[in-house]
């Protein structure tokens, strides 16, 4: 065979190996974890479409659902010091009803934009609020009444205004057999620094779409993704938006179900995606990058002999992606990509711990325990 010939074929298995390789076995945690905040909801940093922990200029702040006595609120903590102690400083909602699955967003100004789920009436509606070392403002709903809003995800635009996805019910009779019953659609608003829009529907076709996740990029691109019936199996689908809402697209098509993803988008506009692949008993946490409008992948990123949930994406500073996710055995897992995969980290060292969240500076989750649940710290171990 040529030399030049020999020379592909060796490319092209590095690059394979450096790509699609198996997940290595899990390597024994790299830090010990610090508390967050005590008093917690089991569910404190769910969900994994959502951001949770951001650095703002004042340090790294977190978003977590927690009780005082009454019904869940949704709270930040701050660490100054970079992860090393943590204190409550705010309650972004209030009220007589539980509030739950925050994310968060920090603009060109330091502010920190915060939405959720409040249940009014038992119902369901998002709420927004904005944070700048003291509420600008009392908290908002930006989602219609009556009907059921859900699971939002939260970006920015070029000019720092809120952009904000979530999943709805709309009223009516089922036209298509889904496995609720119900007629599920994902809806977008965004606010254009006087108001907010109409809730748009972005996901057409069978009506049962849920859990969206929302990002951007520095041009103000919007990047959705969620998981949709088809009328055989949930499937991940994905729009953009810059003008207008692209047309829907399949990322991969699958005889079985895919859920749960997250993304993540890097400067140049490159997309990094995560989702729960599940196959029977199974469930794979897979990986995709759309890399000059073509999707790349899939990758399997957990061991296929576990019960992996809950994927997180976060981009580092160099481009690294870092992808978290949470297993049956109660620990939480870590996989990062900067020109290969390397192994999978253990991040925890018991069990109980659920709904991680990544970000550049590290990772919080939630862990539950006979004495209730907290929020736990842990940074990132170096690449």
């Amino acid at each position: 065979m040529p030399s030049a010939a020999w020379s592909c074929l060796l490319l092209m298995l590095v690059l394979l190996v450096q790509w699609e390789g198996p997940a290595d076995a899990a390597q024994g945690v790299r830090a010990t974890p610090v508390l967050v905040a005590a008093g917690a909801a089991e569910d404190a940093t769910a969900s994994n479409n959502q951001v949770k922990l951001i650095q703002t200029p004042a340090g790294l702040v977190a978003a977590y659902s927690g009780a005082t006595g009454g019904p869940t609120q949704v709270f930040l903590s701050i660490s100054r010091d970079g992860g090393a102690h943590w204190a409550r400083i705010a309650q972004a909602s209030s009220g007589p009803v539980p509030s739950r699955l925050a994310a968060l967003a920090l603009d060109g100004s330091g502010r920190v934009h915060v939405v959720w789920t409040r249940y009014d009436d038992g119902v369901g509606k998002i709420y927004h609020r904005v944070w700048a070392g003291g509420w600008t403002g009392p908290q908002e709903r930006i989602s219609p009444s009556p009907g059921y809003a859900g699971y939002p995800s939260l970006a920015l635009d070029r000019a720092g205004h809120p952009q904000v996805v979530w999943y709805g019910i709309r009223e009516g009779a089922v036209v298509a057999p889904t496995r609720h019953q119900s007629i599920y659609e994902i809806y977008y608003v965004g606010f254009d620094g006087r108001a907010w829009s109409p809730p748009l529907l972005i996901s057409p076709g069978v009506p049962d779409s849920v859990n969206p996740a929302l990002a951007s990029d520095r041009t103000g691109r919007l990047y959705a993704a969620w998981y949709q019936y088809d009328g055989r199996a949930y499937q991940i689908r994905y729009a953009e938006r810059t003008g207008a809402w692209s047309a829907p697209e399949g990322v991969f098509r699958t005889r079985a179900d895919d859920f749960n993803p997250d993304l993540a988008v890097d400067p140049r506009g490159q997309v990094s995606l995560a989702w729960e692949h599940h196959d029977g008993q199974r469930s794979v946490i897979q990986y995709a990058r759309r890399v000059a409008g073509r999707w790349e992948g899939p990758v399997a990123l957990s061991d296929s002999a576990s019960q992996a949930l809950h994927p997180s994406v976060a981009l580092g500073a160099a481009g690294q992606v870092t992808v978290l996710w949470d297993q049956d055995d109660g620990q939480v897992y870590l996989r990062r990509y900067a020109g290969r995969w390397g192994p999978v980290v253990r991040l925890t060292s018991d069990g109980g711990n659920t709904f991680p969240a990544a970000s550049a500076a590290g990772a919080v989750w939630t862990h539950t325990a006979a004495a209730g649940a907290a929020v736990y710290f842990v940074p990132l171990p170096p690449r």
